[in-house]
């Protein structure tokens, strides 16, 4: 994208113009999802209608979108108790809310204080060369760019491409980029091509803060399914009686994408078991529904049955991760696996209830899961 190009295109930073494409994505057409369902279950649209109404209302909450994906339209799929154990991203925040001690939320939230204390630990990390950052903001022991002369002055002098940016509070990958080189006059970005310094801090990164990483890269066997850094989702609740991890999702994301979020066309999610590392199943979407592959439907591997490498150093540095974080009783890692082990690449306040739904194709809301967030608080999960 060049700079005449941009300036006839989408508005603002690349935060706002990914969170209008997610926002986009998840604006549900409900006359379509109805009808979708009642062709694909043969009940009548008027049935559908009412009881995706009914779960919307009730106790889980069920969005529409949420509805067709669980598959909650075809009585066949699941029996009532599978179905009372599915709930809605909806009721995430509360959980987190409640069940969290909230000052901490700054701790994750803000990626930079996030990577300090992962680093200070001796966690492996991905490094970050610069943060760049207009409003003058000091970054301990980190390179702060805070206009486009200091960018070009640091870009210039570097011979280490690529770099990753990434939003210093970004959430579901809005607002990433890669930057594959530059010179004196110009940024140049994989998708958009060659952009000036001052155009790409008025349309990339307006007046959010990024981290400048060093691309970390999978390991082989996963670098055979992609060259994007795929990341696993370790769902971490912490107990009376120690660590418990409910679910473990690998987001998997095509090789046309620069980040692994599910909302990204083309990326895939994998169930994995939490204990084993053991792929066991390969989800991807199909219009309004979710796919389950036999086999990757880009590469043909056979992943299902397959352990993920370093899985046993990949649970003790999740362990590790979630002992430097108690006061957040629900939360989750996300780890790259590389040839070297396991790469700490966020750590979250909570965790999305929608992946491991999606992944596995089984309601999160299993009756020890529902008991946990019960005994902290949560009141408005049912028993």
């Amino acid at each position: 994208m060049t700079d005449a190009s941009m300036n006839q295109g989408a508005q603002g930073s690349i935060v706002q113009r990914d969170h209008a494409t997610w926002t986009e994505k998840h604006k549900p057409n409900v006359v379509a999802l109805i009808a979708h369902a009642a062709r694909q279950s043969g009940r009548g649209a008027f049935s559908v209608g009412l009881e995706a109404t009914k779960l919307k209302r009730g106790r889980q909450k069920i969005q529409f979108e949420e509805y067709i994906k669980f598959g909650l339209y075809d009585p066949a799929r699941h029996t009532q108790e599978e179905r009372d154990e599915f709930i809605t991203f909806m009721l995430q925040n509360a959980c987190i809310q409640v069940c969290n001690d909230t000052s901490w939320f700054a701790v994750t939230e803000d990626k930079w204080i996030s990577q300090c204390l992962l680093e200070r630990d001796g966690l492996p990390i991905p490094k970050t060369r610069a943060v760049v950052d207009t409003s003058g903001r000091a970054y301990h022991g980190t390179e702060a760019l805070h206009g486009p002369e200091a960018l070009r002055d640091f870009l210039t002098g570097f011979d280490a491409f690529p770099l990753f940016g990434k939003h210093n509070r970004g959430l579901m990958s809005v607002g990433v980029f890669l930057i594959e080189g530059a010179d004196e006059e110009f940024v140049y970005l994989r998708e958009h091509g060659a952009v000036t310094y001052h155009k790409f801090f008025e349309n990339f990164i307006g007046k959010d803060a990024f981290l400048l990483q060093e691309v970390v890269q999978n390991h082989a066997f996963l670098r055979e399914q992609t060259s994007t850094l795929a990341t696993v989702r370790m769902v971490n609740m912490l107990t009376d009686e120690g660590l418990y991890v409910p679910a473990a999702v690998l987001k998997l994301p095509s090789d046309r994408n620069m980040a692994d979020n599910f909302w990204r066309p083309g990326n895939l999610l994998c169930n994995i078991d939490p204990e084993t590392g053991e792929i066991l199943t390969i989800v991807g979407t199909d219009g309004p529904d979710l796919k389950h592959h036999e086999a990757h439907p880009e590469t043909g591997a056979s992943l299902i049955g397959q352990r993920l490498p370093h899985w046993d150093e990949l649970l003790r540095v999740n362990a590790r991760v979630t002992q430097l974080h108690t006061p957040l009783r629900y939360q989750s890692t996300d780890m790259a696996i590389t040839d070297d082990g396991p790469v700490v690449v966020e750590v979250n306040a909570g965790s999305s209830f929608t992946l491991p739904q999606y992944a596995s194709g089984k309601g999160f809301m299993t009756p020890k899961v529902r008991g946990l967030f019960r005994s902290w608080g949560c009141d408005f999960i049912w028993e």
